[in-house]
């Protein structure tokens, strides 16, 4: 063996480990909340007038899906972003800093 070939590592890694789980091309938790609505408001209220909805608000998630498969996890971190940022320190701020993205490491 030759001291200056070099040889990358690689590993299988299988789509399935990385992508959310999808039920019929929706993100699970979109699915259990568009399905529970559905069953109550058309088997329990009879609002028959839902059930149509319901199967194209299925259809936006899944052109939703399509695009971007991480849609939710994308709009969970922007929920937990605080609505304004304050750059000095505060006694109920914890000791962390900055998080990535917002100048971390740079003087103010």
């Amino acid at each position: 063996m030759k001291p200056d070939a070099v040889h990358e590592r690689t590993s299988v890694l299988h789509e399935s480990l990385v992508s959310p789980l999808l039920i019929a091309g929706v993100e699970k938790p979109f699915v259990i909340v568009n399905v529970t609505l559905t069953l109550v408001l058309v088997a329990d209220l009879h609002m028959l007038g839902w059930f149509p909805l319901s199967v194209l608000v299925h259809l936006f998630l899944v052109q939703m899906t399509r695009e971007d498969p991480f849609t939710r996890r994308i709009y969970i971190r922007y929920n937990r972003q605080a609505d304004s940022y304050e750059p000095w320190p505060h006694a109920r701020t914890s000791g962390k800093g900055r998080p990535n993205g917002f100048s971390r490491g740079m003087p103010c």
